[in-house]
């Protein structure tokens, strides 16, 4: 039988439902997702076994050994050789050779040894080499940088971190050859953010009593009134919003606050500056479900998660589902320097890099699972063709002996070919298509863990469940355990939900506005009594015939579809509270 397109059938109605169907229609929901789950776990299973599996995993640790005590810095692979670069105090030596600042090892057998230094005996860098160090009083090695074929050795020369010399390199077929020490500009850094930042024009305020900044017609800001406000409803009337904090200067106009923004899918990235202030703050805000946090890391650098999932910054990520972490980490400082891709594209790995301190980040996402690992954060990392990583954390004073973490992780090099089962069907799809549909299932299962307070929950889901149907022809075999059939039951099941949503919303709305009601009579009751001369029986008899009946209404509303108890509960103790005490004052 051919691989055909499967096409999309109509949500049929279904069966007759009594009592809450839509609670009913909840209840599907969930049973399809969990199978939906279970299902794309054997098919994850049965993928790892055609195509191989290299999950993050320590494997050892190795430890080296300099003749020198020393703090070292960084380590980069050049074949199968580790040079190892550090700083040692020389004391009274007059000069400073080559290998006063690295030493090399081989890797080989999944182990360190120590080997000779010729990776880098060059008499034009040895020359330049001793200049350096002669006419820089306080040159100190500050790491490895690979740029394509090219590898710099950078020295800081001075304070800051662009005070920099640096030595080129041309790596090949696993050996080095010497370029030249005046490439110091060709040292640059990828852009550290996925976006470009616009600024707010005077166009986009709107007037008013409670005055604020259209971001493009999806969120609101100000800060005025001794707080920065986010709000949701173009609402100038009234300054409540969903997120808020005090602003040093309340005093400030519309004007006076530097407003910078960036859109990204349904996030809405803010950079606001309020007047006065020295620094910028930072919010993320999602529109799918108006929410709003504040992650000033994203000033230092942010870029794109694969395949649109969001954000990924040095002290964690967001994603548009509204799935968020900052670590606790006391990371600062950080400049983006890379991303890694895992052949199949499954995971990439983040790296983050601090200049001055040499300290790096290294931020692994899963495609699939939709979810960074723990962050690792080292002095210093080598990354080989077989997907091993290397890594070392420097103590502040200055060691002869330093462990080396081995790992083994997918970030394989383009060279390394793992070995597959080329007769499975599962080949003939490919191991990339696979990860990015198992991607795409977990946003769907996303939204179904998602409460009602998600804007067009269930149309998402029906519109999600359909693309899947429509992008991948080979849902239905049973060599990918037939995804098709929950897929098909989410989306006919969501597509019942829509209407059934709308009447719930109605009753929920409904209910809300007569328990509105019926606080707006106990609390115009409960104030009168201060009102009345409480001097002959008449007024007692009125006021707890008024009460009584008050405590019927109230107990009235728990009969309501959707009540909420949280609304119900205080009015009905108001009311006995206050009865009590007339019940008394009426005895004496």
């Amino acid at each position: 039988m051919a691989d055909t397109p499967v096409q999309a059938e109509s949500a049929p109605a279904d069966a007759p439902l009594e009592g809450g169907t839509y609670e009913i229609l909840r209840n599907r929901l969930a049973s399809h997702g969990q199978e939906l789950r279970e299902r794309l776990e054997q098919l994850n299973v049965a993928r790892k076994d055609v195509f191989g599996s290299l999950d993050s995993q320590l494997v050892s640790t190795e430890r080296i050994s300099t003749e020198n005590n020393c703090v070292p810095r960084d380590i980069a692979p050049v074949g199968e050789t580790i040079l190892f670069g550090y700083n040692v105090f020389i004391g009274l030596r007059a000069t400073t050779t080559p290998a006063d600042v690295f030493s090399a090892y081989r890797w080989q057998d999944a182990a360190l040894s120590p080997c000779p230094l010729e990776l880098i005996h060059d008499e034009r860098f040895e020359a330049d080499f001793a200049n350096l160090y002669r006419y820089y009083r306080h040159t100190t090695f500050a790491r490895f940088a690979r740029r394509g074929p090219h590898l710099f050795m950078v020295f800081r020369v001075g304070q800051g971190a662009d005070d920099i010399k640096t030595f080129k390199w041309l790596i090949r077929d696993g050996t080095l050859s010497y370029l030249d020490n005046r490439s110091d500009h060709e040292l640059v850094y990828p852009p550290q953010h996925g976006f470009e930042w616009q600024r707010a024009t005077h166009d986009m305020h709107r007037p008013g009593p409670c005055p604020h900044i259209s971001i493009e017609d999806r969120v609101f800001v100000e800060t005025l009134g001794g707080d920065l406000t986010i709000k949701v409803e173009d609402n100038t009337a009234s300054g409540q919003g969903i997120f808020s904090e005090p602003v040093e200067n309340p005093d400030q106009t519309l004007d006076d606050a530097e407003v910078l923004y960036a859109l990204v899918g349904d996030l809405v990235l803010l950079r606001i500056r309020p007047y006065q202030e020295k620094a910028f703050r930072h919010i993320v805000y999602n529109a799918k479900i108006r929410q709003a946090v504040r992650i000033d890391s994203i000033q230092e650098a942010c870029v794109l998660l694969p395949e649109g999932h969001g954000l990924i910054f040095p002290r964690g990520y967001y994603l548009q589902s509204g799935q968020h972490k900052q670590f606790d980490q006391a990371i600062e400082g950080m400049t983006y320097e890379a991303c890694v891709s895992s052949p199949n594209g499954e995971d990439s790995l983040y790296c983050f890099h601090n200049r001055l301190t040499g300290e790096y980040v290294l931020l692994a996402y899963n495609l699939i699972a939709q979810r960074v690992a723990v962050p690792i954060l080292c002095h210093g990392f080598s990354l080989f063709e077989d997907g091993t990583l290397l890594y070392f954390r420097a103590s502040d004073e200055p060691q002869k002996h330093h462990a080396i973490q081995v790992w083994r992780t997918p970030f394989t090099g383009p060279d390394f070919l793992r070995p597959a089962r080329q007769d499975s069907y599962l080949y003939k799809i490919g191991n990339r298509d696979i990860v990015r549909c198992m991607a795409e299932c977990t946003e769907l299962l996303n939204l179904l863990g998602r409460d009602e307070s998600y804007a067009n929950l269930y149309l998402d889901l029906t519109r999600k469940a359909q693309a899947l149907r429509d992008a991948w022809f080979w849902l239905g075999r049973e060599e990918t355990f037939n995804l098709a059939e929950p897929l098909d039951q989410i989306r006919q099941a969501a597509a019942s939900a829509v209407e059934e949503y709308e009447k719930v919303t109605r009753a929920r709305q409904a209910s809300a506005e007569q328990i509105g009601r019926v606080a707006g009579q106990v609390q115009e009751l409960v104030g009168s009594i201060d009102y009345y001369h409480l001097d002959d029986i008449g007024a007692f008899v009125k006021l707890l015939a008024g009460i009584r009946a008050g405590r019927g209404a109230v107990v009235g509303l728990r009969d309501l579809r959707y009540a909420d108890p949280a609304r119900i509960d205080p009015l009905e103790a108001q009311l006995a509270e206050h009865g009590q005490k007339l019940s008394q004052l009426c005895v004496e």
